[in-house]
């Protein structure tokens, strides 16, 4: 069936509790009370708020941030984060914006800034609004000084917005950062919403983590308060919109014309690459320059473009990415999107339909499956999950995550500060379960480094034996626990997005599988050109200390991830048939197993046809990069 209605959704009801009755609710729907009861007098220091997107969840944060002493929200995207500060303020509520252009300097003086910041806003402020990179940043050490945990002492009552939104290396953080909040106040409130939530990150908090959770559900009835209106769900066989470019132009053309206002984003469009993106925005502004003048383009190319700001435009039609997921409030009437990777990824992209107005939905991609005529949004969202291949966090692999987080945390300040806070590792010593395996790990592999002969001092190893090779290169791939994501290789670039040329810093190795190198400005500034159609760019890449074996990047992440993988675990059986190799071999794999090389680890050199790229990383500050035709 190539078309199906997803019915109207209603929520039960009950008369609000007195905070909510005092912010003018006439009627609450039921999970906002059980909410409010948690907050008043349930004894669990951890909720998990199940409630579909425009249930209402964020309503509920009001009486948190009114109870509780100081306030901190914690949302995935800073696009998010400025939206919800928006809708705060307008409601009266005092904020401050926490953010990597809140902070200046760097080490020290970082750490100074960040405790002056909190500081200042505690006695006349309600409520600190920042993303969960500033919180890891504290934990693993990249602020320095025994003093930066202190930042955890000054809020009680937390919210992790969204927390679905994280992968598994992101989710361990989470995961440290919610035990480290729970231990340093006597009677914390942590909240978890999510319209989609990671169940096995709840699971994981209460069985490995050790803390009680209190969960709160959205109730589907038939004759309560509608928050969803009817949506039309139209399928498509191809899979990518760029596919049908002139059919959704035409279609686009017609909706404009049949309108009076355009200054209201009703229509969102959202593919599964930047790369598409840009190319369908390049492509409306050449072809269809009517429809062009309606649209506005924000994926991660315009994250950190300053030139592109959606809080400045007037549109009509939104063009983005899974950066559009979270966070669209618009009365979206059509929406046109690829099906993405994961369940919880389609529902929250569908959920931006049919909030206010009757809705019709294109999926590109989606196959066949159970749905029929006529399906109620409860049942479409459970078809929805048995129809994608489970993306479950393997409680395993999760546990092994935090544990390496919690021993890199300890070992980087016992490496390079001599004194700190000694709470902070007999807390992770007592309660994280693999803690004391990681920690063990980095210190041996730390000792066989200093095995390596330098100069004359003596040593098991010299620098080009592959002991000393897979030595120094494990090392270097513990640095993607330095942040929240891991690692990334960002560059400035240029590239044509329509009507101009748009200059941003994006990914550097997904950037050049995309575009070619038109040539290069000062400051480093890569000016790119659009590559073959349908085919990746000619990209490869060396790694520190196997800088001669160059390695295929113009392939999909995941298989460059593979190769890779396939690669270090034969060094790791070749290395450790030394017997006077002292790192187990098999906590060698496993570490590498537990993490994605690709997001551990910066190339030291990268090679497309025409240009080299040197990079310097020496983990003290971003990589540099600089760029130089190749010799002919």
């Amino acid at each position: 069936m190539n078309q199906f209605t997803v019915r109207a959704a209603s929520l039960a009801t009950e008369p609000p509790k007195p905070p909510l009755e005092k912010q003018g609710f006439d009627q609450a729907r039921a999970f906002q009370n059980r909410v409010v009861e948690w907050i008043e007098d349930e004894a669990e220091p951890v909720s998990v708020i199940r409630a579909p997107t425009g249930a209402g969840k964020t309503a509920t944060f009001y009486e948190l941030i009114e109870s509780r002493d100081m306030t901190l929200l914690v949302y995935p995207t800073n696009a998010l984060l400025r939206q919800q500060r928006d809708r705060f303020e307008a409601e009266g509520i005092n904020t401050a914006v926490l953010n990597a252009n809140s902070l200046e300097g760097h080490g020290h003086e970082r750490t100074e800034n960040l405790l002056a910041f909190v500081n200042s806003y505690v006695s006349d402020h309600d409520v600190v609004l920042t993303n969960p990179d500033i919180l890891q940043a504290a934990v693993q050490a990249m602020y320095r000084g025994g003093d930066v945990m202190r930042f955890f002492n000054f809020f009680d009552g937390i919210v992790y917005d969204e927390f679905h939104f994280y992968d598994a290396l992101a989710a361990s953080g989470l995961l440290l950062q919610i035990k480290i909040l729970e231990e340093r106040q006597h009677n914390p409130k942590i909240v978890l919403a999510s319209a989609t939530p990671n169940e096995d990150f709840v699971e994981f908090l209460e069985e490995r983590i050790g803390l009680s959770v209190y969960e709160i559900d959205a109730e589907y009835v038939d004759d309560g308060d509608q928050f969803r209106q009817s949506v039309d769900v139209i399928r498509h066989e191809d899979r990518r919109i760029i596919e049908q470019r002139n059919e959704i132009a035409t279609a686009l053309q017609e909706e404009l014309d049949s309108i009076d206002s355009y200054d209201e984003p009703h229509t969102v469009i959202v593919f599964n690459s930047a790369k598409d993106s840009n190319d369908f925005h390049d492509f409306l502004h050449t072809e269809y320059p009517r429809v062009f003048e309606h649209v506005a383009k924000d994926n991660g190319f315009d994250t950190n473009d300053e030139q592109a700001n959606l809080d400045d435009t007037d549109f009509y039609i939104l063009n983005t990415t899974s950066k559009g997921e979270v966070g669209l409030d618009y009365d979206v009437t059509t929406l046109y999107m690829e099906k993405p990777f994961d369940a919880s990824a389609f529902l929250q992209r569908f959920g931006r339909a049919g909030r206010q107005s009757e809705a019709t939905v294109h999926v590109y991609g989606l196959g066949q499956g159970p749905w029929g005529d006529n399906v109620d949004f409860p049942m479409f969202a459970r078809q929805i999950y048995e129809g994608f291949d489970p993306s479950e966090m393997d409680h395993g692999w999760l546990s092994d995550l935090v544990g390496f987080r919690a021993a890199h945390a300890i070992a980087v300040r016992e490496d390079n500060w001599g004194w700190f806070n000694q709470e902070l590792r007999e807390d992770f010593e007592s309660n994280i379960e693999k803690y004391s395996q990681w920690r063990g790990f980095i210190a041996t592999v730390d000792d066989e480094i200093d095995e390596i002969k330098n100069g004359f001092s003596p040593g098991k190893y010299q620098s080009s034996d592959k002991e000393a090779k897979l030595l120094r290169f494990t090392r270097s791939c513990f640095d993607v626990f330095r942040g929240l994501r891991g690692q990334s290789l960002s560059a400035s670039v240029k590239y044509p997005r329509g009507d101009r040329i748009g200059l941003t810093t994006y990914d550097l190795t997904t950037t050049l599988r995309n575009y070619d190198i038109d040539r290069i400005e000062d400051d480093n500034v890569l000016v790119l050109k659009p590559g073959e159609d349908n085919a990746f760019s000619v990209v490869t890449a060396r790694l520190p200390e196997y800088e001669s074996e160059p390695t295929q990047y113009d392939k999909p992440t995941y298989e460059i991830e593979d190769l890779l993988q396939t690669k270090i675990h034969r060094r790791i059986d070749q290395v450790t048939l030394n017997n006077q190799f002292e790192v187990s071999g098999d906590l060698l794999h496993r570490f590498f197993q537990i993490i994605r090389i690709v997001d551990a680890i910066v190339p030291s050199q990268i090679t497309t046809s025409e240009y080299e790229i040197d990079i310097e990383n020496d983990s003290s500050g971003p990589p540099v990069i600089n760029t130089r035709l190749r010799s002919r």
